[in-house]
């Protein structure tokens, strides 16, 4: 109970001496202060980062079937969770080339949002960042055209994606290969 009540006197004290009053400070300098959000907080979102803008690569690069740019931003050992179903970067790519093998191709309509989540502690799989997105993607052959959305998650280490998760209709893809 006393450490209990000594950690709410600390809190109190660091948050009364805190910046929130100061109004000479910039906006910027009081989004990193870790007294600028609720004490209980696991960790913040950003709109725009680096993260952002690989996980941006990476959409381009799956429709594209860009192998050259999975390798870039793909950690070798990454794991992608094709709606639940666990694979590799390279077997992910196969996938790719085999609708193209098809003659079907895939087109980026919208990115509907997109948001990055860092978290103020590595989570049981030691990862921090983690950019969420919803997409909605067009796949076109020679005589039908169909629309899906994407949901992913893509976690980060180091710079590079380790982790993705993909969840999406797979009616509409399987539609299109008839």
């Amino acid at each position: 109970m006393k450490k209990a009540l000594f950690s709410a006197m600390i809190a109190t004290a660091l948050f009364a001496c805190g910046n929130a009053g100061d109004k000479t400070s910039t906006s910027t300098a009081s989004a990193a202060s870790p007294t600028s959000y609720p004490a209980n907080a696991v960790g913040y979102t950003l709109d725009n980062s680096e993260n952002i803008n690989t996980v941006k690569k990476a959409i381009n690069a799956g429709i594209s079937s860009d192998s050259t740019v999975f390798m870039e931003i793909y950690a070798d050992t990454a794991a992608i969770y094709d709606n639940m179903h666990k694979q590799t970067i390279f077997e992910n790519m196969k996938m790719a080339a085999f609708f193209k093998s098809k003659g079907v191709t895939m087109s980026l309509d919208k990115i509907n949002a997109i948001w990055e989540t860092v978290g103020n502690k590595p989570d049981d799989i030691g990862i921090t960042n983690y950019v969420n997105v919803y997409f909605d993607a067009s796949l076109t052959s020679a005589t039908k055209k169909v629309t899906t959305r994407f949901n992913a998650v893509f976690a980060f280490k180091n710079g590079k994606i380790v982790r993705e998760w993909d969840t999406y209709d797979s009616a509409p893809l399987m539609e299109v290969l008839k």
